[in-house]
């Protein structure tokens, strides 16, 4: 009777063993099975109001074809099937976390990639609806306008900053002259920037001194 139990938890560590082994085997089958995918550039930097792509990333099925999806939508931003990332002019302003999703049978795999899209770009058009007004947004905060005449304008120099889509400046030209802007960027089939500039630094209502518009070159 001993030899019997004996051989019998003999038996039952064997079966655990070998359930064990096909278990683990199993799951190493799976990761192995797994998709891959590599791009070039985790960090994507676009243009703001233009369209780009990334490049198309490497993928191994590993002998099992399946998708690829992003984890959650983001306007104007769209995934191929080879996985190449591209977005329209629509793709808002910011810095966007992008979940790229691999699946196949085996399961799914999450490749992160930032997109960058700061504010920047050159704006042309007029002030008082008449004057020559060129903004240059500079994506480190600076500002750089040339105004009055287009063959030789006067040149200034300043700061932006955006609260959602409201842009304020301050500035100031070569001969000494503040002035500041307070207005919106309106983005459709164009982006413009329009509202009113003022005497002074910080846009105080008192100092309110006319109308402009300019659009994005």
């Amino acid at each position: 009777m001993k030899h019997l139990i004996y051989l019998s938890k003999i038996t039952l560590l064997a079966f655990l063993f070998l359930t064990f082994s096909s278990c683990s085997s199993d799951d190493d089958s799976a990761k192995v099975d797994l998709p891959t995918i590599n791009y070039s550039n985790i960090v994507l930097d676009a243009t703001f109001f233009e369209a780009g792509n990334s490049l198309t990333p490497t993928i191994n099925w590993n002998g099992n074809t399946g998708s690829i999806s992003l984890g959650s939508p983001i306007t104007g931003l769209n995934i191929n099937t080879s996985g190449t990332l591209s977005w329209t002019k629509d793709l808002p302003i910011g810095t966007h976390n992008v979940e790229v999703i691999v699946a196949n049978s085996s399961g799914q795999i999450v490749e992160n990639i930032t997109i960058n899209n700061p504010f920047q770009g050159i704006f042309t058009g007029t002030y008082d609806n008449s004057h020559f007004f060129e903004l240059e947004f500079i994506t480190d905060g600076t500002l750089l306008i040339r105004a009055h005449s287009v063959t030789n304008p006067d040149f200034a120099t300043g700061t932006w900053i955006m609260d959602g889509t409201t842009i304020t400046t301050d500035y100031a030209y070569n001969s000494g002259s503040e002035l500041s802007l307070s207005g919106s960027l309106v983005t459709g089939a164009n982006a413009t920037y329009s509202g009113n500039w003022y005497t002074g630094h910080g846009t105080l209502s008192d100092n309110e001194g006319g109308t402009f518009l300019v659009i994005l070159n």
